[in-house]
C-alpha cells in the first residue's frame, strides 16, 4: 500500500511540473555557459540576443603550417542563429512522456554550443586581404649528368596557404554549425614547373645527340673527346626541340690545351744579302691551335649531330722574331776570294759546294764542320771527277778540287778572326793558294772545322762566278785581324809553315796565334824521302814495276833474258825481244837500243851505292836470267800479285779516294788539289 501511495504521490508531481514547465527549458541547461535553465521562450530569446551581441567579437585564431593568422568570428562571417539557438533551448527542456526522464533532468546538467550561421559573402571580403603564403617553393625537375650521361631528376610540389585554402577551412566549420577554438587551415600543394616528363625527351634528346663523342682534326693531328667530356661542356634548355649551348671560350680553351703540341714554332726567316748587307726574308711567325671560333665550331658541330669537326692552326702575332737582333749578324767581319780556270770539272765541284754552303750559320760557341755539313761529295749530288792528291801526288777523283773552296773559306775565316779545329794544308804546296795559309779537305777527314769563339752568330755566304770562288762571313766587327808574321822550319826533308795572326779588340787588347801548314818534300815522297807506297819486296830474278803505269811501283815481274848478243862483262847491252808484258827488262843507257832509260817500264842495274835497296827495286847481275853469274838461271815469270813479296794496289772503295780515307788517314794521307 505504502508504495503505491508513493508512486502515486511521484506522477503526480511529474503530470503537475509537466503541465508547469510547458515552454520553458529544463532545469540545469547552459547556452555557451549562459544559465538559460527553467527560461521561457522569450527569456531565452533576450539570453541568446544578448550572447549574439558579444559573439561577432569572440577570437577564432585561423591556424596554418606558415602561423598563426588573427581573426574574429564575425570577421569569418560567422554569426549566432537567435532563433535556431532558443529552439534549441528550448527542445532541451522537453523531457518527453518518460517520468524516468523527467526524474533525472533534475540531477544532470544539459551544455548546448552556440548554433552559429556563416555569411560567406562576409568571410571572402575577409580572405581577399590575406596574402598567400608560401610553404615550400616547387622545384622544376632537372637534368643532372650522372657517369657521363643526362638523367632527370623529378622536381618537388611546393605547399602555400592562399585565401581560398582558408575560406575552404571556414566553409567546413561553418557546416557544423560550431564554432571551435581555433580554425586548422590545410595548405594546398601546386605543381613544378618543369615536370620529369617534361624533361625525359630532352635527356634522349641531348644523349642521343652527343653519343659518338666529338673528333677533333687539326693538321695531321686527331684528339679524341669522348662523349662523357663533350656532355660536361653542355647548358641544355628544355624545348621542342631543345636547345644546346656551351661556354665556346671554356671549350676553346679546353681543345687548345690539348692540342698544345700540335703548335708550330715561329721562324725569324732566312738571310739574304743585299747590296752587301744581311737582310732577313720569309720570317713567319709561330702558330697555334687553334683558331679563336674552335668553340663556336664544336658548338655548331654538336648541335647539328655532327661528331667531327676540322680546325686550323692560327698565326700568334708579334713571334716571328727579329733574326738580325736574335744572331748579331749585321756586316761583314771577313771575305776572301781565289781564282781557277774556268771549264774544268773541278770548277763544277767548287761551285757546287759554295752553293751547299752559302747561307749556313754558326752559333755562338759552336764548332762547324764541312764534312758534317756537306756531307760525302758522291755523283748522285751533283759531283764530278777531278784533280786529288792522293798519298802524296796527283791523281783524279769524284769531289775533285773542292779543297779550293775549303782554302777559301780557311782564309776568310782567319780574316774574320774564327778559330779553327780540325784542319790540314795541302802536303803539296800549290802555287794558287797562299803559302802556309790555306786547307785541304776529303771524307770523312782531313776535315775543315771553324769554331765560333765571338759572341755573336756567324753567317757563310760563299758566292762564285766562272772565274772565282769567293767566301764572305757576316757577324758583328768587333775585332780586326792582321797577318802579324810567317816562318819556316824543316821537319826531315819536309817544311812546316808557321803563319801568326794577330787579333785587336776595341777595348785595346790583343791575341796571336798561328796556324801550320807541312809540304812534302816532293810529289810522292814523304818527310824521310820515302815513296808513300815502298815498292814490294821482289822474288830473286824479279824486279818491281809501275804495272799500270800510275806512278806507283806496286807488282813484281820476272827480270827479261839477257840478249843473245851480249856487252863486255856481266852488263848486257840489249834488251830481250821477249814482250815486256811478260817480264821487265834491265834498262840500259844505249838510248838507240830497247830497254832504255827512255823506254819504260825497266829496271835499272844494281850498283854499289844500292847495296841496301829493297829486293825487286833494281837488277842485280846475278839474278838476270842468262847472265854469267848464273847463266843456266831461267827462273819461272812470276804474274804481279802472286809472290811472297806482292804488293796490294789500294783501290779506293766504290772509285772514290774519300771513301778509303778514313782508315788510311794516317799511313796514307789523302788530299784534294
Amino acid at each position: 500500500m505504502l508504495v503505491g501511495a508513493l508512486l502515486m504521490g511521484f506522477l503526480g508531481v511529474y503530470i503537475a511540473d509537466v503541465v508547469v514547465r510547458s515552454g520553458r527549458t529544463g532545469p540545469n541547461t547552459e547556452l555557451e555557459g549562459v544559465d538559460v535553465g527553467g527560461l521561457s521562450e522569450e527569456e531565452i530569446r533576450t539570453e541568446v540576443q544578448k550572447l549574439s551581441d558579444d559573439y561577432a567579437n569572440r577570437s577564432l585564431p585561423l591556424l596554418t603550417p606558415a602561423g598563426t593568422v588573427a581573426a574574429t568570428a564575425g570577421e569569418l562571417g560567422f554569426t549566432l542563429d537567435v532563433e535556431a539557438n532558443v529552439s534549441a533551448a528550448l527542445a532541451a527542456g522537453q523531457t518527453g512522456a518518460s517520468p524516468i526522464a523527467w526524474a533525472s533532468s533534475f540531477f544532470g546538467e544539459n551544455n548546448l554550443r552556440a548554433i552559429v550561421s556563416w555569411d560567406e559573402v562576409v568571410a571572402q571580403q575577409f580572405t581577399e586581404g590575406i596574402q598567400p603564403v608560401g610553404i615550400r617553393e616547387a622545384s622544376p625537375a632537372r637534368l643532372e649528368l650522372s657517369d657521363g650521361v643526362f638523367v632527370v631528376v623529378p622536381g618537388v610540389t611546393g605547399l602555400e596557404v592562399t585565401p581560398t585554402d582558408i575560406r575552404a577551412a571556414v566553409r567546413q566549420v561553418a557546416a557544423t554549425r560550431t564554432l571551435p577554438e581555433v580554425i586548422v587551415v590545410e595548405p594546398s600543394s601546386f605543381p613544378p614547373q618543369v615536370t620529369a616528363f617534361d624533361l625525359q625527351a630532352t635527356a634522349d634528346y641531348v644523349n642521343a645527340r652527343t653519343a659518338l663523342g666529338l673528333t677533333v682534326y687539326v693538321e695531321e693531328t686527331i684528339r679524341q673527346f669522348m662523349p662523357a667530356e663533350v656532355r660536361s661542356w653542355l647548358t641544355v634548355t628544355p624545348a621542342n626541340p631543345p636547345a644546346i649551348d656551351l661556354d665556346t671560350a671554356y671549350v676553346t680553351e679546353v681543345i687548345e690545351t690539348r692540342l698544345a703540341n700540335v703548335a708550330v714554332p715561329g721562324y725569324s726567316g732566312q738571310f739574304t744579302i743585299v747590296d752587301g748587307v744581311p737582310v732577313a726574308i720569309d720570317a713567319r711567325p709561330a702558330r697555334r691551335c687553334c683558331a679563336p671560333n674552335a668553340g663556336e665550331t664544336a658548338l655548331a658541330a654538336l648541335q647539328n649531330a655532327n661528331p667531327e669537326i676540322r680546325l686550323h692552326l692560327t698565326d700568334i702575332p708579334g713571334s716571328e722574331g727579329d733574326l738580325i737582333a736574335e744572331t748579331g749578324i749585321r756586316e761583314l767581319v771577313g771575305e776572301f776570294t781565289t781564282y781557277y780556270t774556268p771549264g774544268q770539272n773541278r770548277v763544277t765541284n767548287i761551285r757546287l759546294i759554295a752553293d751547299i754552303v752559302q747561307g749556313a750559320i754558326i752559333g755562338p760557341g759552336e764548332t762547324w764542320s764541312v764534312n758534317d755539313y756537306v756531307g760525302r761529295r758522291t755523283e748522285g749530288k751533283g759531283f764530278v771527277p777531278a784533280g786529288v792528291i792522293y798519298l802524296g801526288k796527283f791523281q783524279e777523283d769524284v769531289g775533285g778540287g773542292v779543297s779550293q773552296f775549303a782554302t777559301t773559306i780557311f782564309n776568310a775565316a782567319f780574316f774574320a778572326g774564327l778559330d779553327f779545329g780540325e784542319y790540314q794544308a795541302h802536303s803539296i804546296y800549290i802555287s794558287r793558294y797562299p803559302y802556309g795559309r790555306e786547307a785541304t779537305i776529303s771524307y770523312p777527314h782531313p776535315d775543315l772545322q771553324l769554331r765560333n769563339n765571338t759572341p755573336y752568330s756567324v753567317l757563310l755566304w760563299p758566292t762564285s762566278t766562272e772565274e772565282s770562288v769567293t767566301v764572305q762571313i757576316y757577324s758583328t766587327l768587333h775585332m780586326t785581324v792582321t797577318q802579324s808574321g810567317q816562318w819556316e822550319e824543316e821537319e826531315d826533308r819536309c817544311t812546316e809553315v808557321f803563319t801568326e795572326r794577330t787579333r785587336a779588340f776595341a777595348d785595346g787588347s790583343a791575341t796571336t796565334d798561328i796556324v801550320k801548314a807541312l809540304y812534302q818534300p816532293a810529289e810522292g815522297l814523304n818527310c824521310q824521302g820515302q815513296p808513300f807506297v815502298a815498292p814490294p819486296d821482289c822474288a830473286p830474278g824479279t824486279g818491281a814495276v809501275d804495272n799500270d803505269n800510275d806512278g806507283w811501283v806496286e807488282s813484281c815481274r820476272a827480270l827479261c833474258p839477257v840478249p843473245e848478243t851480249g856487252g863486255e862483262g856481266n852488263v848486257p847491252t840489249t834488251a830481250t825481244s821477249i814482250p815486256v808484258d811478260s817480264c821487265i827488262p834491265v834498262c840500259t843507257d844505249d838510248p838507240d837500243v830497247e830497254g832504255s832509260v827512255e823506254a819504260t817500264p825497266c829496271i835499272p842495274l844494281c850498283g854499289p851505292e844500292d847495296a841496301d835497296a829493297s829486293p825487286g827495286s833494281c837488277a842485280r847481275p846475278g839474278d838476270i836470267p842468262g847472265g854469267p853469274a848464273d847463266p843456266e838461271a831461267s827462273p819461272a815469270v812470276e804474274s804481279p800479285g802472286d809472290g811472297p813479296g806482292d804488293s796490294t794496289v789500294i783501290e779506293p772503295e766504290g772509285g772514290s779516294v774519300e771513301a778509303d780515307a778514313e782508315a788510311e788517314t794516317e799511313a796514307l794521307p789523302i788530299d784534294d788539289a
